[in-house]
Formats: C-alpha cells, structure tokens, sequence
C-alpha cells in the first residue's frame, strides 16, 4: 500500500471561487510555479505555507489531500 500526500490546486481553486491568477496574485507565487504544482500535485512546505497565509487556512492540513494506492508496496 503506497500514500501520497498532495496539494489539489483545483479542488482550493473550487472550493474559494478563484481563478489560478488569483490565487497566484493572493499568495504571491508565481503563477508559472503554481500551475507546475497543479499539474505535478508536489508542493514545498514554504509554498504551502504561503497559500495557507494567504487564504487564512490555519490548518494546512486542510489544503492537503490523500491517495491511498492499495496496490502498491
């Protein structure tokens, strides 16, 4: 069984009502970086860090999503 921790940008996207710009904008990445992110799903502790301050998520954990891959060791 494999875990993947990752950051989904489109589910925050979603769930805020906001475009990649502004998100980007908001948190002061870069919106190149966040769209790697989105495509790739890895993310630093820094980045994290900097999108929860912008959208006042005081619970990272809550940007954060789970894969469970049960097929895998």
């Amino acid at each position: 069984m494999a875990v993947t921790f990752y950051v989904d940008i489109d589910k925050i996207l979603e769930r805020r009502g906001m475009t990649l710009t502004q998100l980007a904008d908001l948190a002061g990445i870069d919106k190149g970086n966040l769209s790697k992110i989105r495509s790739t799903k890895a993310i630093t502790i820094n980045t994290l860090n900097k999108l929860a301050s912008a959208l006042g998520e005081t619970d990272p954990a809550n940007l954060i999503s789970v894969e469970v891959n049960k097929n895998q060791k």
